[in-house]
């Protein structure tokens, strides 16, 4: 378990903060741990960025760790929808599984992790959630 940790938290440290060249705020509006240990989550703080919030809010990529199982990546892409609504886009990747997530402006998510490890996606107002990141429909 140690090792899948390890392996993930390499993961998270390759992973560019700032990957996309334009990205909106978006945010973990919540995260449900229904798994049977502690998850963690890696957020980029900018260099003397505070922050003081009752979501987590994210501009750029983030990670949620799952001992045991891996790390839930999310990856800002940017405006990389065809869509003038929703414009903005977030890669979500988690085992061998892909979900597109769309939002404008101040999109919001929650993340439930199940018991079993795996997790569910639900979009706050307007945002969507695509399985295989395929991509939104325009509104």
């Amino acid at each position: 378990m140690k090792r899948v940790v390890g392996i993930a938290l390499l993961a998270i440290a390759a992973t560019p903060l700032a990957s996309a060249s334009a990205w909106a705020n978006w945010s973990l509006r919540s995260l449900t741990n229904n798994y049977g240990q502690i998850v963690s989550i890696s957020l980029p703080f900018a260099p003397g960025e505070s922050r003081q919030s009752d979501k987590y809010l994210v501009r750029g990529n983030m990670a949620v760790v799952v001992p045991g199982q891996g790390a839930i990546i999310f990856t800002d892409k940017g405006h990389n929808t065809p869509c003038s609504r929703p414009y903005w886009g977030v890669l979500i990747e988690y085992l061998d599984k892909k979900w597109g997530f769309y939002y404008d402006g101040e999109g919001t998510v929650d993340l439930k992790v199940n018991a079993d490890g795996s997790i569910a996606l639900t979009p706050g107002p307007a945002g969507q959630i695509v399985p295989g990141g395929g991509p939104p429909k325009c509104s």
